[in-house]
């Protein structure tokens, strides 16, 4: 049993490997994930980006008809960056405290 359901003028399906988001105007465009929430997140980041509100992202610049953001997401991570080593902005010191013994 196939089910499905519109969100932001985009049908959301799942066809048995990923979910699938088609354009309910007729528009050859199709967002495709394993996961449901990535889905409906990359259509409100289109919506958005469209609006003007944020920058389009990478994926949007494409020419393709089919986004898989699985594999956009994977294209975005950073995979040689080094971790910033984490050094107090200034110099810790002892607190001086008086110890009491409690009855």
């Amino acid at each position: 049993m196939k089910t499905s359901f519109e969100y932001r003028s985009y049908v959301v399906s799942f066809d048995g490997a990923a979910y699938r988001a088609d354009s309910s105007d007729g528009e050859p465009f199709t967002i495709r994930s394993k996961n449901m929430l990535r889905v409906t997140r990359a259509i409100d980041t289109l919506w958005n980006a469209l609006d003007g509100k944020i920058p389009a992202p990478a994926w949007l610049h494409g020419a393709a008809d089919l986004i898989d953001v699985d594999a956009a997401s994977e294209a975005m991570l950073v995979v040689d960056h080094t971790p910033t080593p984490v050094v107090p902005s200034f110099p810790i010191a002892p607190v001086p405290a008086t110890l009491q013994a409690v009855a």
